[in-house]
């Protein structure tokens, strides 16, 4: 990783350089480059993924952020690590008394997994990476056993067979590397370690496993096979997609029939700066080895829709009366899913049009889970129309949103002149069954 071995690095770096990160935490990494009284002992490399590392960690898991003496490792290794948020869901689905985190990588997962007060067991293939998160671990407060080795080889050891006779539970986590070769690949068959070639060994010996994927993959690798997990959960952060988790639990010989049978579908979106369990919305449906079964919605009448208009209250006003109808945009996790409509449906709501996955009711619904929009205007959207809508509004700073329509809002900002912001968007789409339509709405906060 460095030109002089991570111990020597790590033990030179606490007794000379404690302070290198106060001292330089906000400086460019061409002034560490070139600064002469930068630390000259220690290889530059390293001190500038201090640098950088350190700014990422303080974003990603902002509890570490008063934590000194933790050691950062390369930046890319931060990148592929799980965010505080994401760490501390993934915590609260552990069932048992020990974990193994097979892929430790920087250890931020293991992290949330001890402080449930859950037994944990790292393991890490990189040792200087092992070395790095034991440093820290160390700081951070965190009992654990940290092994540098494969996952491979640890499956096969005397620890891990001592751990599966005992009779505590037992879990285990993998997160396999989807950088093979230099090269970016998004299905669990082609990472490393390949988990279907370690299946059976891994069902018969563990009591609940939990595989996080690409948010890029495709959920029918685990499905319609005899991996069929007992739950896939979509997590996203600020309705961002941030991972897919597939999570098994095993019986003593195998999976159960009924876990075979039935798969639960979860969508979750976390909220940034909240608490996770009391800001995240949640969507679950009940699917089978061959998928989700399809639901039929109704569609809202585009000629009802085109009567909701309200023409000519923009001429110069910003804020104007609405017409107490909302549409609603299911969080990225259910579209993931596929589940949009089963959404649609749960809440009684009307869809626009078979391929505008966006919702209609004359009902506020405040606690559906995605974002929720109350419509102050509509129109059709003649070239003519907008000229004298935008003309009227007689601001420049308009959010755009096109949804199944023609043109991308890229290039509907650029023929309007159109700039980001405000407290308006317009979203441009497509209704039932094939007529544009513009709507003006403005979106509702549920988190104060």
């Amino acid at each position: 990783m460095y030109s002089l071995d991570i111990e020597s690095i790590i033990t030179e770096y606490h007794s000379e350089y404690q302070h290198f990160l106060d001292e330089f935490g906000d400086a460019k990494v061409e002034e560490i480059i070139l600064s002469k009284s930068c630390p000259n002992s220690l290889p530059k490399a390293f001190l500038i993924d201090q640098l950088i590392s350190q700014k990422k960690v303080h974003q990603k898991i902002p509890s570490w952020t008063f934590a000194k003496g933790l050691v950062y490792p390369p930046p890319i290794h931060v990148e592929q690590s799980s965010s505080e948020w994401t760490g501390r869901y993934k915590a609260k689905l552990v069932e048992t008394e020990i974990i193994i985190d097979g892929t430790g990588g920087f250890g931020v997962d293991s992290y949330f997994f001890a402080k449930e007060g859950i037994e944990l067991w790292y393991v890490e293939a990189n040792p200087d990476l092992c070395r790095i998160t034991q440093n820290n671990f160390d700081i951070l407060g965190i009992d654990a056993n940290v092994i540098s080795d494969t996952v491979e080889h640890f499956l096969v050891s005397h620890e891990f067979k001592d751990l599966y006779n005992s009779p505590r539970t037992l879990a285990l986590f993998l997160d396999p590397s989807r950088r093979i070769l230099g090269n970016k690949v998004v299905s669990i068959e082609n990472s490393e370690p390949n988990l279907f070639e370690l299946w059976k060994h891994i069902s018969t010996n563990v009591d609940q496993l939990m595989v996080k994927a690409s948010p890029m993959a495709h959920i029918d690798e685990v499905i319609n096979k005899a991996y069929s997990p007992d739950s896939i959960h979509a997590v996203s952060v600020n309705n961002e997609l941030k991972e897919l988790l597939y999570y098994y639990r095993f019986t003593n010989d195998s999976q159960s029939i009924k876990d075979k049978a039935q798969i639960n579908y979860h969508a979750v979106d976390i909220k940034k700066n909240e608490a996770v369990v009391q800001a995240q919305d949640i969507f679950i449906v009940l699917a089978n080895k061959e998928g989700i079964v399809p639901v039929n919605v109704s569609y809202a009448e585009a000629d009802q829709l085109s009567k909701q208009n309200s023409s000519g209250i923009f001429n110069g006003q910003e804020h104007v009366d609405g017409l107490n109808i909302y549409l609603y945009d299911p969080i990225v996790g259910a579209k993931k899913l596929g589940c949009m409509d089963h959404l649609g449906v749960k809440f009684d709501l009307l869809k626009l049009n078979k391929h505008t996955h966006l919702y209609y009711s004359k009902d506020l619904i405040p606690h559906f889970p995605g974002r929720i929009f109350e419509v102050l205007d509509g129109f059709s959207p003649s070239n003519k129309s907008l000229k004298k809508w935008f003309k009227n509004y007689s601001s420049k700073f308009i959010n755009i949103w096109a949804l199944n329509y023609p043109l991308s809002s890229k290039a509907i900002k650029k023929k309007y002149g159109i700039l980001d912001g405000g407290e308006l968007t317009l979203i441009f789409t497509r209704l039932y069954p094939d007529r544009h339509w513009v709507f003006v709405v403005k979106r509702i906060s549920r988190f104060g």
